[in-house]
């Protein structure tokens, strides 16, 4: 629902009761590990300080600039404008605006606020009125507030509104009190327009989702009305509570009359809900004629007709003594079944049978005192200017052409005094700093006048200053709050972290070029749309000169570039490793807009023009290093190729064929397998790979068949097997493969080993909301190496253990094969002993020594190992495990 002129309304302005003041929060300061001067140097430019204590060029450019208020009559509520500057505090707790009328007395401040009030409000026609919010996208506009990105900075909030980290968030204040809809939205739409110092970015959202979210913020805006209503569009015929059912939109009507709806489906259903004004007690009688639906007044159930898609309209009447007085009014109507017809007419003492009049009929029992617009008054206009200079606001508001009234020069400056005084009765301005904030003023005062950025200093305070950090992290600085990561999601979780986390700026400068690199800052592109999270736009005038910075600062080795003498031998040779009978990189990424069945990972055919030629050689080389909870496995582990029939396995060379063939970008060959024409992968003289969802075995499984027609999955995440099944290998669907074969064994979710504090302790698994697991226990993938069969060994680590996990398959006899699994471990210490879990079943029974039985699965233990059957429902299979400093294994077989 878009915001339209209507009557505005509002009840009085009333400022809530509330807690002591809080000091101003400046989100990017919040627990930052930002050295303690450039805090100060934050704080001094966030408080604008060289608006009144002039200062050196450079120091006021970087100094966050006050909203222009030229057109603040159209865009806020005068009521908040005169509370605001009567009590900033009160009004918004945590705001940077300062308490200029600090000192004076409750009557003078009143006086002054409202002239200043009736001064502003003079500058231009005013524009203001309310809208009705929309309680349906208020519900859509609650998710996207809370997905797109917004509560990095903001307070995220609970089903009743309250918020939640309200001390650590950027203020938002009550902003039903203070806009209206159509000022917010256009606030939304061009932030900058008014705030131009981009403190508040410029959100890359669709109009809708920006709608969406306006109706969200003001969802407690009131305004009288006569009828509520919602719509409601779908299988109506099969009531309100079908999940076939959804509701469209909401607002109010003065009727019952149904082209007063709107625009509507060919079948609809509408709720109505109000109160009715019964202004003499007696006998009512309704009158209803429609094809399904409900009426309830007061205590009274007048009808009920479930809806049908057959049935003709119906007409009903019944009659109830009602008191005098307000009685709640519930109806709904199903616009569904032939010959669709709706009329509704009351009858009563001194009413004659006709449909109710919109002037029974209110929203509310108590509605809401309508607003009315400032009627300015020249008079305390003219005061209100003088004030308006007197008091300092024009020296922070510089778009009224009100000359300013300047205080001592910023290099006088001392702490303690002043605007940094703890005095109450001061006549200075009160920011109503913490103590925290008055000592980092205190001791960046004297420093201030011989301050000499480093260009890594000055990306630091940079990324604080615009709160990047709440997103990003970069060298240590920043990254997700653990109040605020469950908030990042994604659209792929098969890429696990990396589909949901905005990417570190570390080492950006040497990752990405400078044009892709300014693209991104400034222009709005963005490559990764499965993550819900929105990067928004600060404006080059802001962060412009980041993109030349981070260029400067960030630098890695060099890499090893190999010379290329055949270059269309190159490019064959990085086409046949792109596809599926080589790395199958396509398994995971897109390929110039294609998805060919995988996680749907960055595209592919944007690679060359994205990414610095040295850093993809890096990055390709070891993938852990710079995502050390990514899922891209390494196809060079310890420098040796996986491929080693392609380019001689020559590390250097295939990777440099890879950059040699994406340098085509979009002209590029298609990769072999990303047409597939069948879903299934068969398996004939090697092994077979496929990578995605799969079915019981995680958003990153990996599923290996073996020509001896026994296969597994293994989960990358948590670095487990999880399945075993005998027959065909798998089926393929757009980023999943599910199991084609039979005879199935699955394992238990969790990790492979673990150290348990008792017999009785759980074994760890992921839960829904823990994003850091397996991480935080220690655990760290690194992808897997093939051999000349294509088979698997898996390289993952745990603790300070190095684990290389290889299974093969064994077939002494013709369609009698098993598994046989070996673990080498390489332990940079002695380890203290821990569990390796092989398996969990309701029935474990020993058949012989080193022989075990977990319900249809026979586990075979090579080598003398301890195990232990934990009891349970179900039960535990361990091996336990004490590593000497070194290298040491572990064999065990699985026959099923």
């Amino acid at each position: 629902m878009s915001f339209n002129n209507q009557k505005s309304v509002l009840a009085v302005f009333i400022l809530a009761a509330t807690p002591a003041a809080a000091s101003p929060v400046i989100s990017g300061l919040v627990d930052s590990k930002l050295k303690s001067e450039l805090k100060g140097m934050v704080l001094a430019e966030e408080m604008n300080c060289v608006a009144c204590h002039q200062s050196d060029e450079s120091f006021a450019e970087n100094s966050k600039k006050a909203p222009r208020l030229a057109n603040i009559g159209s865009r806020v509520n005068h009521q908040y404008i005169e509370s605001f500057i009567k009590n900033p505090h009160d009004t918004k707790p945590g705001t940077t605006m300062p308490d200029v009328l600090s000192g004076k007395g409750d009557a003078e401040r009143a006086a002054i606020a409202e002239s200043i009030t009736h001064f502003l409000m003079s500058q231009r026609k005013n524009t203001f009125s309310h809208q009705v919010p929309d309680h349906v996208a208020a519900e859509r506009g609650k998710k996207l507030f809370h997905m797109r990105g917004c509560v990095a900075c903001h307070s995220p909030r609970d089903d009743n509104g309250k918020e939640l980290l309200k001390e650590t968030s950027a203020p938002l204040g009550e902003l039903h009190k203070k806009y209206s809809g159509k000022s917010l939205l256009k606030f939304l739409k061009d932030p900058h327009a008014v705030r131009p110092s981009g403190r508040m970015p410029a959100p890359q959202l669709a109009s809708n989702e920006l709608q969406d979210i306006t109706h969200y913020l003001m969802r407690e805006t009131k305004m009288p009305g006569n009828l509520r209503y919602t719509l409601y569009e779908g299988n109506v015929w099969e009531g309100i509570g079908s999940d076939e059912v959804r509701p469209i939109r909401a607002g109010h009507v003065k009727d019952f009359i149904l082209e007063n709806l709107g625009r509507t489906a060919r079948a609809y259903a509408a709720e109505y809900d109000g109160w009715i004004n019964i202004t003499k007690p007696g006998d009512y009688t309704f009158f209803v004629t429609m094809n399904g639906g409900s009426l309830v007044i007061g205590d009274h159930e007048i009808l009920s007709l479930e809806p049908s898609q057959m049935r003709r309209p119906k007409t009903m009447q019944k009659t109830v003594r009602l008191g005098a007085g307000k009685k709640k009014l519930m109806m709904t109507y199903y616009h569904a079944g032939r010959n669709r017809k709706f009329s509704f007419d009351m009858e009563g003492p001194s009413l004659k049978r006709a449909p109710i009049q919109s002037s029974m009929l209110t929203v509310w029992k108590t509605p809401p005192v309508e607003y009315e617009p400032l009627q300015v008054d020249s008079v305390l206009a003219a005061a209100g200017r003088k004030h308006f200079k007197l008091e300092g606001c024009a020296n922070c508001h510089t778009d009224l052409e009100v000359e300013p009234n300047y205080s001592h020069l910023f290099k006088d400056l001392t702490g303690g005094i002043g605007c940094l005084s703890e005095a109450k009765k001061s006549k200075a301005p009160d920011y109503n700093l913490s103590n925290e904030q008055r000592d980092l003023l205190d001791k960046f005062l004297p420093k201030s006048k011989n301050v000499v950025l480093s260009p890594s200093d000055n990306i630091h305070k940079t990324l604080t200053t615009f709160n990047c950090t709440a997103c990003h992290e970069r060298e240590g600085l920043g990254g997700i709050d653990k109040a605020r990561d469950p908030y990042f999601t994604g659209t792929h979780p098969e890429l696990g972290e990396q589909g949901r986390i905005p990417p570190t700026l570390s080492h950006v400068g040497a990752k990405l070029t400078p044009g892709w690199l300014k693209a991104v800052l400034l222009d709005g592109q963005a490559q990764r749309s499965y993550i819900n999270s929105k990067m928004p736009r600060y404006g080059a005038n802001n962060i412009g000169h980041l993109v030349d910075l981070f260029g400067q600062v960030d630098k890695l080795e060099e890499a090893v570039i190999p010379k290329i003498d055949n270059i269309r031998e190159s490019k064959r040779a990085g086409y046949q490793m792109m596809g599926t009978e080589g790395f199958s990189c396509i398994a995971c990424h897109n390929f110039n807009g294609e998805n060919p069945g995988g996680a749907g990972a960055l595209d592919l055919a944007h690679t060359t023009k994205r990414l610095q030629k040295g850093w993809f050689h890096l990055f390709m080389r070891n993938p852990s290093r710079f995502h050390t909870t990514g899922i891209m496995p390494s196809f060079w582990p310890g420098g040796q190729s996986i491929r080693p029939d392609v380019l001689k396995g020559d590390a250097s060379q295939q990777i440099e064929a890879l950059w040699t063939y994406l340098e085509d970008g979009q002209r590029a060959k298609k990769p072999l397998g990303l047409m597939r024409q069948s879903d299934e992968i068969r398996v004939f003289d090697h092994a077979e790979m496929v990578r995605g969802r799969g079915t019981q075995a995680g958003f990153r499984a990996i599923g290996v068949g073996y020509p001896e027609r026994i296969n597994l999955a293994f989960d990358s995440e948590e670095m487990a097997l999880r399945l075993l099944w005998k027959g065909a290998f798998a089926k393929v669907n757009h980023g999943s493969f599910r199991v084609a074969g039979s005879d199935t064994i699955t394992f238990p979710k969790g990790i492979p080993f673990h150290r348990l504090k008792s017999m009785d302790a759980h074994w760890p698994y992921k839960g829904k909301t823990n994003y850091t697991f397996p991480h935080d226990h220690g655990y760290q993938y690194h992808g897997y190496r093939l051999d000349e069969l294509r088979r698997p060994t898996f390289f993952y680590q745990y603790g300070d253990v190095k684990v290389e996990d290889f299974v093969q398959a064994i077939e002494k006899e013709k369609g009698n094969a098993k598994f046989r699994r070996a673990f080498r471990f390489d332990a940079s210490t002695a380890q203290d002993m821990f569990y390796f879990r092989a398996g969990s079943g309701r029935n474990i029974t020993q058949q012989s020594d080193g022989v075990y039985r977990i319900d249809g699965l026979t586990v075979t233990v090579l080598g003398g190992h301890k195990v232990i059957t934990r009891k349970g429902d179900p039960g535990d299979l361990l091996i336990s495990i004490k590593l000497p400093k070194g290298k040491s294994t572990l064999t065990l077989e699985y026959k099923w």
